[in-house]
């Protein structure tokens, strides 16, 4: 694999999915990492300078912080984009549809460029564990692979199990959309969380209903959603993993506790 950059400057315009507040994003061909820009601080998206992963990741710096930025970082991700300045107005990344695809979409029509370097895929040195109780994440040595499973006792989600072999993200896991629980709605809007969020941007559930009109994008939506999560927070580490994962009820807390212990491991 080699690093890659947008080709040209992009623009992106959205509302957050929690702060329901309207953000404009301006994506830079770049040669430095994947950084985010804001009121004239450059903060290199790494899993060390994630500050917050209650429902979302969060990077900052200081007073300056940036919400949801998995979605876009799995985008880049799956766009193979090494390298990228992303300049924010606002205090989230846009929502969209809650998905990914319309981030791809920009990214392809502004088109990727090599930068003639090498982009050397990460190899971790043994089996690595995070554990959270009744979830968890490992990662094996060997060619890349993800296996995520979930288990939800509502009956429209229920147990679901995805495996990802690093390709078809465009397609396969980039349309695959947020989602919440009606009954965590008011808990989440309370802590002033999923103040933007809404059918028109996340699968909603109560019980054993599906309350968005047009249903599911997937059988399996829901865990494909949650293997868009992990990619866009393993991406912080801004290259390839060697790693067989498997996830269990994991959540954004326990994907950025890998990318740390992968992160440190590198630094040495």
């Amino acid at each position: 694999m080699e690093r890659r950059t947008i080709r040209t400057e992009t623009l992106i315009e959205g509302t957050g999915l929690h702060s329901g507040v309207s953000s404009t994003l301006c994506l830079r061909p770049a040669s430095d990492g994947i950084a985010f820009i804001k009121e004239g601080e450059r903060i290199q998206a790494t899993p060390s300078n994630v500050i917050d992963t209650r429902l979302n990741t969060t990077i900052g710096r200081g007073s300056v912080r940036i919400s949801t930025i998995e979605h876009l970082m799995a985008a880049l991700y799956g766009m193979g984009i090494t390298d990228c300045d992303i300049e924010v107005s606002g205090t989230e990344i846009p929502a969209m549809d809650g998905s990914a695809s319309a981030m791809v979409r920009y990214i392809q029509e502004a088109g990727t460029a090599s930068l003639g370097l090498p982009c050397v895929p990460i190899e971790i040195p043994g089996t690595l564990h995070v554990d959270g109780g009744a979830s968890w994440i490992d990662a094996v040595p060997g060619e890349f692979s993800l296996s995520y499973e979930i288990d939800f006792p509502d009956p429209a989600i229920g147990r679901l199990k995805y495996t990802f072999d690093g390709t078809g993200f465009p397609e396969e896991i980039a349309p695959a959309r947020t989602f919440g629980r009606m009954q965590d709605v008011e808990m989440m809007r309370s802590a002033g969380l999923a103040m933007g969020g809404g059918l028109h941007n996340a699968v909603v559930v109560d019980g054993e209903r599906i309350l968005n009109p047009g249903g599911l994008r997937f059988p399996d939506e829901f865990v494909r959603h949650k293997v868009l999560d992990i990619l866009g927070d393993l991406w912080t580490l801004h290259a390839p993993l060697k790693a067989r994962i498997r996830a269990y009820r994991a959540n954004h807390a326990l994907h950025i506790r890998l990318a740390r212990t992968i992160f440190e491991g590198l630094k040495g």
